[in-house]
């Protein structure tokens, strides 16, 4: 897919790309960090067929449920090399953890799991990619990924 970029000078930056049902799809990132999404159902279209708005918070919400943070559908030939190499785990933080309390750099997940954590579910907000200065705390829900040992040696320090 080749995705068009513009700059708007006073504005922002438009991105323009084409969907595998020949529409069309322009978003508009304004300098304030609003996003304007124009969709054209046909892409010769001269007037979008939907248009929505959003804040920056909202498009960047909406970019990590498409970034699949949350909820990632696998094809069947990735589904079986995840499964024979890697798993994704959602592990919650015991309040009495040793994990509690620290960053993830202080923690030091990595080096003593291999695991990663890819995001942190703290009530109902959802941190993607979280910063290696993220404190973990009691009650967090790490979405981590690596081998089966990796994720259980985390699973144990969640408890610890």
């Amino acid at each position: 897919m080749k995705v068009k970029t513009s700059e708007l000078p006073g504005i922002g930056k438009s991105y323009s790309f084409e969907t595998a049902e020949d529409a069309r799809l322009v978003v508009i990132v304004h300098h304030q960090g609003n996003r304007e999404i124009y969709y054209f159902e046909d892409r010769e279209q001269d007037e979008p067929s939907e248009v929505l708005m959003l804040t920056d918070e909202e498009a960047r919400q909406l970019g990590t449920l498409l970034l699949g943070v949350d909820y990632q559908p696998i094809t069947d030939e990735r589904m079986e090399l995840l499964v024979k190499n890697l798993r994704v785990d959602w592990l919650k933080v015991a309040p009495d953890s040793c994990l509690a309390g620290k960053s993830i750099l202080q923690s030091e997940i990595r080096k003593r799991t291999g695991a990663t954590i890819i995001a942190i579910q703290r009530g109902d907000n959802m941190l993607g990619s979280p910063d290696v200065d993220e404190v973990i705390q009691p009650g967090d829900v790490l979405m981590s990924i690596g081998t089966r040992d990796q994720t259980k040696t985390l699973e144990s320090l969640c408890q610890c």
